[in-house]
């Protein structure tokens, strides 16, 4: 008996003693991670960044392709209603989980695309508050008014987890034993989605086909460790648990720039998706500009041949003759160009596409060029 209760008594010191380093370790540690931040902080001083969402440099890229498609015509001018929270899930009493007014945003990726496009601010009362002052305004109307809402927060539309468990236990009465551990994985996503929709001001009436509806997943990743350690029912244990959260609100000026691109590029019928690494051929713009060309008179289809000509440098004047310097320059352009194309009608839409959709923009390189191509040729 004496025995036994000795030998409980050096377990029971020994799980006392690992208890305790395992305390001043924890201590020690989180001490030492403390530290270490303050130091990186000091080191930093945490510098502001400027916030830029993936698709905000495209949105520069598109002010140069309107500098170089829209030469000479007229600039655009855009105004918003409220953009808000369709899924009244920005409400205090649901959490605030996304914001209830996103209107900033939209005017943020509106002003980044450049001087062909220029957003008119909407501010009746500061206005009337200044010209009660004497403060004199000019009027600029817009041409356009962007609507829209944020349509869609689905949590959890899809998830995997993984738990890995183990235990083992020896020894008997006082002297029992038990160790075990599990570890914890779970990957859920959520989704978010921006409607938004351009209305003519002088009409009052929505555009048709020009729109733009876009959702991303937002990501909430979780890994927990457990561990324990048991003497005859008391027990030491120890928990590292982790979240990786991705920002709703970066997800959110994402998808606001994007659609803003989207948006302005229909409606400017430019192939926008050249901004876009990887970017795909929208069908809309396509179908537009087949219309629009096919609908042409002979002389003016000749005309707009010869713009674009122009604009992969060759000194042609606008003549609206089927002459032979713009024979010598097509055939310039397309033996240089798209000469895998073979012979092609350029009076016809499936000769003049490709010298549409792929004039040459400052951030193209050769192979760009020969990828746009092919991205043209298949949005046909």
């Amino acid at each position: 008996m004496k025995k036994t209760i000795t030998s409980c008594r050096r377990w029971g010191g020994a799980a006392l003693a690992l208890a305790l380093l395992g305390g001043c370790a924890t201590t020690e540690n989180a001490l030492g991670d403390a530290d270490r931040l303050l130091q990186e902080r000091e080191a930093q001083k945490l510098l502001p960044v400027t916030n830029l969402s993936a698709y905000a440099t495209a949105l520069g890229r598109f002010g140069h392709m309107l500098d170089i498609y829209k030469d000479g015509d007229p600039v655009i001018y855009l105004q918003t209603r409220n953009i808000l929270d369709a899924t009244n899930l920005s409400s205090p009493l649901a959490g605030a989980e996304i914001p209830g007014d996103i209107t900033e945003m939209v005017r943020t990726a509106v002003n980044r695309i450049g001087t062909r496009v220029v957003y008119v601010p909407y501010h009746p009362e500061y206005l009337v508050s200044q010209a009660q002052l004497g403060a004199k305004f000019g009027v600029t109307m817009p041409d356009f008014l962007i609507t829209g809402a944020l349509t869609e927060f689905d949590r959890a539309i899809a998830g995997a987890g993984r738990v890995n468990s183990a235990g083992i236990e020896f020894g008997g009465g006082n002297g029992t034993v038990t160790l075990g551990g599990d570890i914890k994985r779970t990957a859920i996503y959520s989704a978010l989605a921006l409607d938004l929709n351009l209305v003519s001001f002088s009409t009052q009436q929505m555009v048709p086909r020009i729109q733009a509806s876009n959702a991303v997943k937002v990501l909430n990743f979780s890994a927990e460790n457990n561990a324990s350690l048991g003497f005859y029912g008391d027990a030491f244990g120890f928990k590292l648990e982790g979240k990786y959260l991705q920002g709703r609100h970066s997800a959110i000026r994402t998808l606001v720039d994007l659609s803003v691109l989207e948006l302005v590029g229909k409606a400017t019928n430019t192939p926008y998706w050249r901004c876009i690494p990887g970017g795909t051929p929208d069908p809309v713009v396509v179908e537009n500009m087949r219309a629009a060309f096919n609908g042409l008179a002979p002389e003016l289809k000749v005309g707009l041949i010869q713009v674009m000509l122009r604009k992969y440098g060759q000194p042609l004047q606008v003549t609206q003759q089927y002459d032979e310097p713009t024979r010598a320059a097509l055939q310039s352009v397309y033996d240089s160009r798209f000469a895998s194309l073979g012979a092609v009608d350029v009076m016809s839409w499936e000769g003049f596409e490709p010298l549409f959709f792929n004039v040459p923009m400052p951030w193209d390189g050769a192979a760009a060029q020969t990828g746009a191509s092919a991205n043209a040729k298949a949005g046909a």
